[in-house]
């Protein structure tokens, strides 16, 4: 019989609905323009950071230390929001791409605590994937923020919202390895960061795939 390290009660929720607000959100963030959409993306950003908080809850451990985190990244992306400001804007992309690694960090610890293959284990192997991208955006972004030029072919001197789409559209090219070219990265420290992302999404989808299938034959095997 097939079994798993973590308890019944420790497994769920799964990860499905943390999935389909991430894929909602990367629909519709590139669509948003304007000040009025912000409410809009936030609000979807925001159920990622609960949907995710209240996966970890179900793990191995206390989940406290996550859900104080997922507190105060909610309240300084929504200080930043209601109040322009550069430097509570740096705040809270700083405190969201630290929410969003431990994040990719819990779930991909889990991924590896898990012995069978099963549907939650997929979609949560989908989650890291995709979370990942959505970190290095982050990343990206202050990373153009403290050094502007960083990245050539982003908006330049629009609207915050449009760098935010453009370095997340960026960062999924980056980790998919497609490399169209229209944004480039050219500073010292943007290059190395690019590449990275690139060896990263590469080596995940191939050691992630041969550890789906070996717990597939595992299983089969025992069955």
């Amino acid at each position: 019989m097939r079994h798993s390290l973590l308890p019944d009660a420790q497994r769920t929720p799964h990860y499905g609905a943390v999935l389909a607000v991430l894929l909602l959100l990367i629909l519709i963030a590139p669509l948003s323009a304007g000040p009025e959409s912000e409410i809009v993306v936030e609000f979807f950003f925001d159920l990622v950071l609960v949907t995710g908080a209240y996966s970890a809850a179900a793990r191995k451990g206390n989940p406290w230390p996550f859900r104080i985190l997922t507190s105060v990244t909610l309240l300084w992306r929504w200080v930043a929001l209601l109040f322009e400001s550069g430097q509570v804007d740096l705040g809270a992309m700083v405190m969201t791409a630290i929410w969003l690694a431990v994040a990719v960090g819990t779930v991909t610890k889990a991924l590896f605590e898990q012995e069978d293959a099963d549907t939650n284990l997929i979609l949560a192997a989908v989650v890291v994937y995709l979370l990942a991208a959505v970190t290095f955006a982050q990343v990206f972004e202050i990373l153009e923020l403290i050094q502007p030029g960083s990245f050539s072919g982003v908006p330049d001197g629009g609207h915050p919202r449009e760098l935010g789409n453009a370095l997340l559209y960026f960062s999924f090219v980056c980790i998919t390895t497609m490399g169209y070219g229209d944004i480039l990265p050219v500073s010292e420290l943007a290059r190395p960061l690019a590449v990275l992302e690139g060896v990263f999404g590469t080596l995940y989808l191939a050691v992630m795939i041969a550890r789906l299938v070996g717990l597939h034959i595992k299983g089969s095997a025992e069955t």
